[in-house]
């Protein structure tokens, strides 16, 4: 068994992915203390909410510090939908807000030409190789729900996916991951994201 921290920053619908993550082999440990935070094994940043309300949760409870000190540890840590737009620089999500600095980029709305939210099943591209696809095949779709996405340079992009314009849609920068799309409604791919997320060293 595999203990992981999934961080609660109060926005986000934690019971779905926590019980994905059980599913997949993870001891789960659902938190807002930044010891347990920076002293986890691996870290889960879960999606669904407001950027500008889930920073300001983050930094009110005290969670920045801990989740950067996590990320300086070597040790795994992914972002999940949410989750992963709050790894970069800013977001320009009804306003401008700071976002952790783990990644460089920033996050932007989709264009005015396509429907906003972004929801449903979209293929994923692998645009290069890393151990989260480890046993997958290119070309599988995934269960999108966003408004915005991240502008990154291209070496952090390993999965991209089209709406509109092609954008990331699995992100890694070292020990540091990312995925756009909601792997616990994602079916078999989704769950194997995960379980390759566990398996990390």
């Amino acid at each position: 068994m595999n203990e992981l921290v999934v961080v609660d920053y109060r926005t986000s619908n934690l019971l779905s992915i926590t019980k994905a993550l059980e599913k997949v082999g993870g001891r789960v440990v659902v938190t807002q203390d930044p010891e347990r935070i920076s002293g986890a094994e691996r870290l889960v940043l879960p999606g669904v909410g407001a950027y500008g309300t889930a920073m300001h949760n983050i930094d009110n409870l005290g969670m920045r510090e801990a989740i950067v000190d996590f990320a300086k540890t070597g040790k795994p840590l992914i972002g999940i939908c949410l989750g992963m737009q709050l790894l970069f620089q800013v977001s320009f999500e009804r306003g401008i807000y700071d976002g952790l600095n783990l990644i460089p980029g920033e996050v932007v709305s989709f264009s005015s030409m396509v429907k906003v939210p972004h929801m449903g099943w979209n293929q994923v591209s692998f645009e290069r190789e890393s151990p989260l696809f480890r046993n997958l095949r290119n070309g599988l779709y995934a269960y999108f729900v966003h408004s915005y996405y991240a502008r990154t340079e291209p070496t952090f992009v390993i999965g991209t996916s089209n709406y509109g314009v092609k954008f990331p849609a699995v992100v890694q920068r070292d020990n540091i991951y990312g995925i756009q799309f909601h792997p616990e409604k994602s079916q078999n791919f989704g769950l194997s994201i995960l379980k390759n997320f566990l398996e990390l060293k």
